[in-house]
């Protein structure tokens, strides 16, 4: 695939293809000014903070637009962390993972706003970095569900079964579908509903159909695992609110027991 390829998808009509010192990059639009700032994945500006997510931690960096945006770079998990962190030899990591997550967006799906998807020459091989948007006043769903009350907790629970069967019934397989990569909007005051967003479409598959039901099973199995390991197991209720926003396409065989 050539690196240009994702830009002759229709849902990228509002990002274009940019040379940088030692890379490239697919840039949504106005935004081209910022994003040459970039020089071999060096971050333009001081962090404002840090976030936790996968395997780094990852800065948060002020726009010219005033709003912030995470930038994260991809790294290789395993044992092969220990030999080759963070370059890449085969296709497009950060470049399809933009085209995916704007398929999401596409078709109602909370998912954060891609700012740019960069590459950056590493001799043999590359490396990458994606920006996004920050969703601020933001908690993981692990998080929320230790700290919320049972009806709010139930309420965020329906919110991610619905944003989950959206993803599906958008022909979206989302490889890594897991408490800490849903994002609940913590609520200013009682009247609101904290909505949630679903994160890291990182090595996400797009196909023309829905998700077959055993792709689904297993990806809602792997979500109610998650649950256990990070001691926020989902009760039976909770399981009920999850099922009932993601509706009638719920795959009768998932066990998240």
């Amino acid at each position: 695939m050539k690196w240009t390829d994702p830009l002759a998808d229709p849902s990228l009509g509002d990002f274009v293809p940019l040379g940088l010192s030692g890379g490239r990059a697919v840039v949504r639009r106005g935004h081209e000014a910022w994003v040459r700032g970039f020089d071999m994945g060096a971050v333009p500006g001081a962090a404002a903070i840090m976030v936790e997510g996968g395997r780094a931690r990852h800065p948060v960096v002020a726009m010219p637009d005033g709003g912030r945006a995470v930038l994260r770079t991809y790294h290789r998990g395993g044992a092969m962390r220990h030999l080759n962190r963070d370059r890449y030899f085969l296709g497009h990591r950060a470049f399809e993972e933009l085209r995916v997550t704007e398929l999401a967006r596409a078709a109602g799906v909370r998912a954060p706003e891609v700012v740019a998807a960069m590459e950056w020459g590493r001799g043999v091989g590359y490396g990458a970095t994606i920006a996004t948007r920050w969703i601020a006043d933001s908690v993981g769903l692990d998080r929320y569900l230790s700290e919320a009350s049972g009806d709010a907790a139930l309420g965020a629970l329906r919110r991610a079964g619905e944003q989950i069967g959206r993803v599906h019934a958008a022909g979206i397989d989302h490889p890594d579908l897991n408490l800490r990569n849903l994002l609940v909007i913590v609520p200013g005051d009682a009247g609101d509903t904290g909505d949630v967003y679903l994160i890291d479409f990182d090595r996400a598959r797009a196909g023309g159909q829905p998700v077959s039901a055993r792709r689904r099973a297993r990806s809602l199995e792997r979500l109610a695992r998650s649950a256990r390991k990070l001691a926020v197991p989902l009760a039976n209720e909770q399981l009920d609110a999850l099922r009932a926003g993601y509706g009638s396409a719920w795959p009768a065989s998932a066990d998240l027991g």
